[in-house]
């Protein structure tokens, strides 16, 4: 069942309900009653259609879609894209950020790859006293040596 339905199904029952407390029936009374059985008929067979799935996935039918991969699902697709342009050797973010202001973004994406710019753009952006979480920047003194 289609629960998208539901709450056009149920408007047409509550008119089909209001009929029972008119106190006159006429023809025309009879005329929109038909019509109204006619249209809560045709939404339940509407409602009993198959959905048909967005992807051709298997594993993941009605997920989510990405045209791009083989199936259709973007849950599974990511796995069978060519990976992105690899990380340029020997490249500083800082490096990139300045190209990048020069230049503009896609001379940089073109020259360093999308990979490269999004991570210098990454570490451009970040507050100097919100260091991201990992390895020191600093290199590594043994202990008791004199600081410079």
């Amino acid at each position: 069942m289609i629960p998208d339905y539901l709450p056009a199904i149920g408007q047409a029952l509550r008119n089909i309900a209001a009929f029972a407390a008119r106190s006159e029936v006429t023809t025309a009374t009879l005329a929109e009653l038909e019509t109204e059985l006619h249209r809560a008929h045709q939404l339940v067979k509407q409602a009993q259609g198959k959905r048909v799935p967005a992807n051709r996935c298997t594993r993941h039918p009605g997920g989510p879609v990405d045209e791009a991969s083989e199936n259709g699902c973007l849950l599974c697709g990511p796995p069978l894209r060519p990976s992105a342009q690899p990380m340029p050797e020997g490249v500083e973010p800082g490096e990139v950020l300045r190209f990048l202001t020069e230049h503009g973004h896609d001379a940089a994406t073109t020259r360093y790859g999308g990979r490269a710019v999004t991570r210098a753009l990454a570490i451009g952006s970040r507050h100097p006293s919100n260091p991201r979480p990992g390895p020191s920047a600093l290199p590594h003194r043994p202990e008791g040596d004199p600081l410079p």
